[in-house]
C-alpha cells in the first residue's frame, strides 16, 4: 500500500495582501539575503490642478511595503523559479526589454 502524503491545511495570514512591486532594494549578508520591496505611485494632483498641466509639480509617493529575509537555499530556488517562468513568458509573449546596462539606477519618470 502506497503512503499518502500528509494533508495540507491552507490558511492565509491575517495580514495577507497583494503588493504591486515597483522595485526592490537590498543585498546579501552572511547567511541570508535581505530585500526591501517598495511601490512607487505617481501623485499628479498639483499637476492637474493647473491649465495647462504643470508637469514640474509631479510627485512620486514611495511606499516601503515589506522586508524579505531569505536564506541562501530558498533564494537560489526562487532564482530558478523566476528563470523558468521568465523563459516561458518570453516564449509566449516575446523578449522582455530591460534598460541597457548601467541605466538601471536612473529615474524613469514620465515628464
Amino acid at each position: 500500500m502506497a503512503k499518502r502524503p500528509p494533508e495540507v491545511i491552507l490558511e492565509r495570514a491575517p495580514d495577507y495582501r497583494t503588493i504591486i512591486v515597483s522595485a526592490i532594494y537590498g543585498g546579501h549578508r552572511p547567511g541570508y539575503f535581505e530585500v526591501i520591496v517598495y511601490t512607487d505611485e505617481m501623485v499628479a494632483d498639483e499637476v492637474l490642478a493647473s491649465i495647462p498641466p504643470a508637469t514640474e509639480r509631479l510627485k512620486i509617493k514611495r511606499t516601503l511595503q515589506c522586508r524579505l529575509v531569505i536564506d541562501p537555499i530558498q533564494a537560489k530556488s526562487l532564482m530558478r523559479w523566476f528563470k523558468e517562468h521568465i523563459e516561458a513568458y518570453e516564449k509566449q509573449f516575446g523578449e522582455i526589454k530591460i534598460m541597457p546596462e548601467g541605466e538601471e539606477g536612473k529615474a524613469t519618470y514620465i515628464k
